[in-house]
């Protein structure tokens, strides 16, 4: 008989706390009526860094992204080709050259956006492996040409051997990260390769950048990454 109410009772709280779990719901985004500005063009991105796609990977990581927070983006190739044939602007770096009404005048949008890519690269030296990826992104509102919008994040993916090597060279990685005055860095951790020795580490590393060099993945999840906590600060869109 006891062991008949004790179940009943775990019934009981297994309903209950299954109740009070199909009420609790995470609300879903809303558009922000509010916002003066819904179409958006994502500009060419300077580019610092050595990989030549790095730009374009931001760009459509962006784009998507600002999709989903209630914005009418631009087609980027449309935006590329209008600017080629129109101000004859192949490259980010030469946006430097050209009054924003030049833009304006070919390009019809509510904001453009800005952006300079300052680092995307790769480094492996077994004691610790390092993926970083960073940029200065901006978004320019064009009724009145002021900021809307800015963002200058990094993303820093880190796998660190064992021992004290690896945690020495993590915690230099972290001050020099304190001390670029330009950029906010957000340090992801990954798994450490092989068998977590400085040999096994670089393996690893080395393994894992020509994979992602043969399927085109190079720093795609640090990207995404950069994309989505640079654009927490950005408000919602005004929906379609």
């Amino acid at each position: 008989m006891e062991k008949i109410i004790a179940l009943s009772r775990w019934a009981v709280i297994v309903g209950v706390v299954g109740l009070m779990s199909a009420c609790i719901s995470i609300p879903k985004p809303q558009p922000d009526l509010t916002n003066p500005i819904l179409t958006v063009a994502i500009l060419p991105f300077a580019n610092q860094s050595n990989n030549v796609d790095a730009p374009m990977q931001i760009r459509e990581l962006l784009s998507q992204k600002l999709a989903t927070k209630f914005y009418r983006v631009l087609p980027l190739e449309d935006v590329d080709e209008t600017l080629i044939d129109e101000l004859g602007i192949t490259l980010g770096e030469q946006l430097t050259e050209v009054e924003l009404e030049e833009i304006k005048s070919v390009i019809a949008a509510d904001a453009y956006i800005y952006g300079d890519i300052l680092h995307y690269d790769q480094s492996m030296s077994g004691v610790i492996n390092t993926n970083r990826v960073s940029t200065k992104l901006k978004m320019i509102q064009s009724s009145n040409d002021m900021v809307f919008w800015s963002s200058n994040i990094g993303i820093k993916s880190e796998a660190k051997s064992g021992g004290l090597f690896g945690s020495l060279a993590s915690l230099s990685s972290a001050v020099n990260d304190g001390n670029d005055a330009e950029i906010q860095w957000i340090t992801i951790e990954r798994s450490t390769g092989g068998d977590g020795s400085i040999l096994g580490n670089l393996v690893s590393g080395l393994v894992e950048k020509a994979v992602s060099n043969a399927f085109g993945t190079v720093l795609e999840e640090e990207s995404l990454a950069l994309v989505n906590n640079s654009t927490r600060t950005l408000r919602n869109g005004p929906g379609f």
